[in-house]
């Protein structure tokens, strides 16, 4: 969330290829540059985990989401949806509510 509202109004926290798909699929960003933010959002991920292993060696759990033991597929899966729910929530409000972001330096 700290980066979505650090880079919200820049970028319209493009960070995710899930993001980019729903807003352009509802008409707040071009199709046309879908592919192009997808590559580059994919390869930064494969970047991040190549950090991560670099700064977590040799413990290569580091960095990884596991669920404890005991937990099930479900709550797991219920868990992400209730996350990932709220984040596209923030997402959407910081990118698309003109309210939320000022475009005047003098409205400070």
């Amino acid at each position: 969330m700290v980066a979505i509202f650090a880079i919200g109004h820049i970028s319209g926290a493009h960070i995710n290829p899930a993001v980019t798909i729903a807003f352009a699929a509802l008409r707040h960003f071009p199709w046309a540059h879908v592919p192009a933010y997808i590559i580059v959002q994919v390869s930064g991920s494969i970047s991040a985990s190549f950090a991560l292993k670099a700064v977590f060696h040799p413990f290569m759990s580091g960095g990884v989401t596991v669920p404890s033991p005991g937990i099930s597929n479900a709550q797991v899966f219920m868990l992400e949806f209730i996350v990932t729910f709220f984040l596209m929530f923030i997402i959407t409000s910081v990118a698309t509510d003109t309210r939320a972001v000022r475009t005047h330096i003098n409205d400070f």
